[in-house]
């Protein structure tokens, strides 16, 4: 686990100050979307194991391997390697909030960085959960898929404060 207000304070501008810095939840969980991805993988990756195998241990040409191949390694990432980058992703996700701009810092082998002015920001809404879990949504296109996923997008913040705590 990185130190988030660290990596936030290197990306400040003179005379900034950071009022909020967090990681999205970290390691490996379900979300909603698996109750229908969980089967759909093991169907696709059964189908991709069950081909390679036929067609490896009959007498098919080596070419028929190669073609079933690309579905195997598809499979797989929808088996278990999803799981993986999407905890790595989150790994690597900061998030910040600044008397000026919010900053969203992310990438896994490159960092990409995208920066909100305060005062340009139209759209924001705060999700919460009994248990105080929640999401910050900003914009009014991020809304409808944050509503339409349970609040389970890829990245997204999990535990986040309230906005009375912000300003």
């Amino acid at each position: 686990m990185y130190d988030h207000k660290a990596v936030l304070n290197a990306e400040l501008n003179e005379g900034e100050t950071l009022l909020w810095s967090d990681q999205p939840r970290q390691g490996l969980f379900l979300r909603p979307s698996d109750t229908v991805m969980i089967p759909f993988s093991l169907i696709w990756g059964g189908f991709a194991l069950m081909w390679e195998y036929e067609v490896i241990s009959g007498d098919a040409p080596w070419l028929l391997a190669l073609f079933g191949l690309p579905f195997v390694i598809v499979g797989l990432y929808l088996i278990a390697g999803r799981f993986f980058y999407d905890a790595k992703i989150r790994e690597k996700t900061f998030y910040g909030i600044t008397d000026h701009r919010i900053i969203i810092l992310s990438g896994i082998n490159t960092k990409q960085a995208r920066y909100m002015p305060i005062d340009e920001i139209e759209d924001l809404y705060l999700f919460e959960k009994p248990d105080g879990s929640g999401a910050i949504v900003l914009g009014p296109e991020a809304i409808t898929t944050a509503y339409q996923s349970e609040l389970a997008i890829p990245g997204q913040k999990e535990a986040t404060p309230r906005l009375n705590h912000i300003r």
